[in-house]
């Protein structure tokens, strides 16, 4: 008996040399998963929950993810207070997954590396990350209450690895932009000028951030480009084509480039075109690109290109423009539901600050969100949400539903949603 329980101990030691991984193997191994994979193994042992928590695993992931993970994200806002993220694979545009985010803001910034700058009306904003169902309340600035409204927008600065939201103050006369540094405590006053009047969606694309605005020169109101770079904070103006200035016209982001979109009426046609010009920022100047006959759909805001696709929207449809095989497709967003932000999105561990907590129904009851540890797994499902510190018919403090209100409503709006691409128009489109 004795000479068997020998054998087995060897055996069983053999059989752990054999099954034994570094623990930088393991690392290696945990960067190139998907974020909610990693996020599900956080549990397994120490050594894993808290390897993905060093800010030079959530670099290394963050690369991996971007170049194998990359999704199409849509952002909804639900009547009762909760948000719906919508994902799409790049490659074949097939629906992939639907997933709730606990935010009580119904303006949402375009995603950045995972994250996303959720922010109300009255100008409170905070930076969330999906994945995790980690959010980080952003500080009050002093211009908050002199606005009349707040816009918010974050970036990414590649040579520092931080995180940055910019606002954009719209005050009576004239408009402020402020930043804030994620993890920071304060904001900064960057710009305000009493010369722009009107700025629209920043479009980001590497490091700098871009707004096509009304300018007041003198007595006359004209158009302008504005890049800030994020790195150093510093403003620059961009000029217009000439051949475009007196056309309705729109920025929008394309394979890490920035592009402009403008329409205008051709008489030798007699129809509405667009016109889609790349910068070049080495010199200064504008290349045409394409000219697309009928215009692009009518009241629909661009939101980014993939390759030869052009995404726009509005508040209830993401239309998808094919510039190969001139289709225009399109998704109706669920019933209910109104689509407040579209980009490519990726599942990260940023950002690697202090001061995170758990974005679950029970941490928005709670007015001290900043500082107020929480003992909810920040990668716990939606469905184990109710296990927070809330009771199961108890207010969540999040526009005022309760936690047996949203996980029916979360698992109706998935059997009832019909997320699947419909032809609008089939080679309607010419390029010139």
């Amino acid at each position: 008996m004795d000479c068997n329980i020998d054998d087995l101990d060897k055996q069983n030691e053999g059989t752990e040399a054999q099954v034994y991984v570094p623990q930088d193997a393991q690392g290696i191994v945990l960067a190139f998963l998907p974020g909610r994979v990693v996020v599900k193994l956080r549990s397994v042992c120490k050594f894993w929950r808290d390897c993905i928590e060093e800010p030079s695993f959530v670099n290394s992931h963050l690369s991996n993810a971007c170049r194998f993970y990359q999704s199409i994200a849509c952002f909804t806002s639900l009547d009762h207070g909760l948000v719906h993220m919508y994902t799409f694979d790049p490659a074949t545009m097939n629906f992939k997954s639907v997933e709730l985010v606990f935010s009580n803001r119904f303006h949402m910034s375009g995603p950045c590396n995972g994250l996303v700058c959720p922010y109300d009306i009255k100008g409170d904003a905070e930076v969330l990350n999906p994945t995790t169902r980690k959010h980080l309340r952003l500080p009050d600035s002093v211009l908050k209450s002199r606005s009349l409204y707040s816009e918010y927008f974050v970036g990414f600065v590649h040579s520092t690895k931080e995180y940055k939201v910019v606002s954009v103050r719209h005050c009576v006369r004239f408009l402020a932009f402020e930043i804030c540094t994620v993890g920071a405590l304060s904001w900064r006053t960057i710009r305000e000028s009493a010369e722009l009047l009107k700025a629209t969606k920043a479009v980001i694309v590497n490091g700098s951030m871009y707004w096509l605005l009304l300018h007041k020169a003198s007595s006359n109101l004209s158009r302008e480009i504005l890049m800030l770079n994020l790195t150093d904070e510093t403003f620059t103006k961009i000029a217009i084509p000439d051949a475009v200035k007196k056309h309705d016209m729109e920025l929008l982001e394309g394979e890490g480039k920035l592009l402009l979109l403008s329409n205008h009426y051709d008489r030798s046609s007699r129809i509405t075109v667009s016109d889609i010009w790349v910068v070049d920022l080495t010199h200064q100047d504008w290349i045409h690109l394409h000219t697309v006959a009928p215009r692009m759909p009518v009241g629909m805001n661009p939101f980014f290109q993939l390759k030869s696709k052009i995404f726009f929207g509005n508040q209830k449809r993401l239309i998808c423009v094919d510039l190969e095989d001139r289709t225009v497709s399109y998704i109706e967003m669920p019933s209910g539901e109104t689509l407040i932000s579209c980009g490519m999105f990726v599942e990260s561990f940023a950002p690697a600050v202090t001061g995170l907590v758990s974005s679950t129904a029970s941490s928005y009851g709670n007015s001290s969100g900043l500082n107020e540890p929480s003992s909810a797994d920040p990668g716990q499902s939606f469905q184990n949400a109710e296990s927070s510190s809330i009771g199961r018919d108890q207010s969540s403090g999040l526009t005022g539903w309760s936690s047996a209100d949203f996980e029916p409503s979360f698992n109706r709006a998935k059997r009832t949603m019909d997320m699947v691409w419909k032809i609008w128009k089939h080679g309607g489109l010419s390029l010139c």
